[in-house]
């Protein structure tokens, strides 16, 4: 049987198969930090030459952290709305709802018509995890999940804004914010110093996305909006794996320690 293809121009679609086998890396370790077995099914799946993915030991664990992370994140917002709706913005290949289900979510995922495409083929739909092919940034796609229930809903955002420029990022806050009051965002928030890294990195390895958005404080999204509030962080070096190696270490260095991490944002109606 011919291997499956990721068929898009789209340079930061492309970026999915980073993650992707990160994930299938780590199943390999003796005790792995995240149980995936089907990311190792994709990658088996999928024709692509994966030795061009070239990054360290410390990256690799890095890029499986932040995915427990925000696994965690998620299961925390379902132990508090058992029967919420999870809204995954730009999810790739990613089976974070094959991680988490607890028999009663209700699961968008949502990304680009040609990643969805494939996506179908290797992880199909089923009652409780749907499909939306659409671009973030178009908010048309707001109207689809609108027409849901009206539970809980968690937005979740993982290595997905940082590539939009900041007009994008603050449009897609407040329209989330006026469509769906109450609901929370979890996403990376980098520092001008990490975008400026990561992109570095994006050249060496040839590809041709590119990091944009970019603050010095995840409150500074506090000004975008009243109602915009953040209520939890986490940061890579709080309490760092021993498996990210060296990078651990540069984590006492504070331009490091706050270059990129996870922050959950509550969207609550403005006041008045």
């Amino acid at each position: 049987m011919a291997k499956l293809k990721l068929e898009t121009a789209n340079a930061v679609s492309q970026t999915l198969l980073i993650p992707l086998w990160a994930r299938a890396v780590e199943q390999r370790e003796r005790e792995p930090l995240v149980t995936d077995p089907l990311a190792a099914m994709m990658v088996s799946e999928i024709d692509y030459d994966w030795r061009r993915i070239r990054l360290s030991r410390g990256d690799l664990v890095q890029i499986v952290v932040r995915l427990r992370e925000f696994d965690r994140f998620v299961r925390d917002f379902l132990g508090r709305n058992p029967g919420g709706t999870v809204v995954q913005l730009g999810s790739g290949l990613d089976a974070r709802f094959q991680r988490v289900d607890n028999g009663q979510v209700l699961w968008i995922d949502l990304d680009l018509p040609d990643v969805i495409a494939l996506r179908r083929q290797l992880l199909p739909e089923s009652e409780r995890d749907r499909y939306l092919a659409a671009s973030i940034t178009d908010p048309g796609w707001m109207d689809e999940v609108a027409r849901l229930d009206g539970s809980p809903i968690l937005f979740v955002a993982e290595a997905v804004l940082p590539y939009l420029e900041e007009f994008q990022v603050k449009e897609l806050f407040l329209e989330l914010q006026g469509s769906f009051p109450g609901a929370q965002l979890v996403t990376d928030v980098c520092t001008p110093f990490a975008v400026r890294t990561d992109n570095l990195h994006l050249l060496v390895t040839g590809s041709a996305a590119r990091m944009h958005w970019a603050v010095r404080d995840p409150r500074e999204l506090e000004s975008w909006s009243p109602g915009i509030r953040l209520v939890e962080s986490f940061s890579y070096f709080g309490d760092p794996h021993p498996r990210m190696g060296l990078p651990s270490w540069f984590g006492r260095v504070p331009l490091i320690s706050r270059a990129s991490t996870i922050q959950r944002y509550e969207l609550a109606a403005p006041s008045g």
